[in-house]
């Protein structure tokens, strides 16, 4: 689907287990659930990804991070869930590649959309590029 500057879209990402790495009172670091490290690429990409969290507030990410059932706060260690549940955005930038794009991670990405939240347009400084075509399987349909 090509995309355009200007379209509001409905992304999701069914959810997954992740282990936490790390947390900090602004992030959280997980083993990332989609992909594997690439090593033949010269980006060394460790496998983790880092999402703001907590108290946060500069930062804006779709994915949502959620406790395993009948677990507290989250530790260095515990299993958690990641997903993005349907959310509504506003494409900023779409590009896609005529070579995979080689980030450090396999299967390498085919497309990037950078995105906003729809209700924040306009006063909102921050957004976040989700790759496609790669390893996490993002779902995005057009909004009606």
């Amino acid at each position: 689907m090509a995309l355009r500057v200007g379209d509001e879209v409905i992304v999701s990402l069914a959810p997954a287990r992740a282990r936490v790495s790390e947390v900090s009172p602004r992030s959280i670091t997980l083993e990332w659930p989609w992909g594997e490290p690439d090593d033949s690429s010269c980006y060394r990409w460790d496998g983790r990804s880092c999402l703001p969290w907590g108290e946060s507030t500069t930062e804006w990410v779709p994915y949502q991070v959620e406790a395993s059932a009948g677990s507290g706060p989250l530790r260095a260690g515990d299993t958690c869930i990641v997903s993005i549940p349907p959310t509504r955005l506003h494409v900023e930038h779409y590009e896609e590649y005529d070579r995979p794009r080689n980030l450090g991670w396999a299967p390498a990405p085919t497309a990037g959309l950078y995105v906003v939240p729809a209700h924040r347009l306009g006063v909102f400084d921050g957004g976040c590029m989700l790759y496609l075509g790669g390893a996490e399987p993002v779902q995005i349909t057009l909004a009606s």
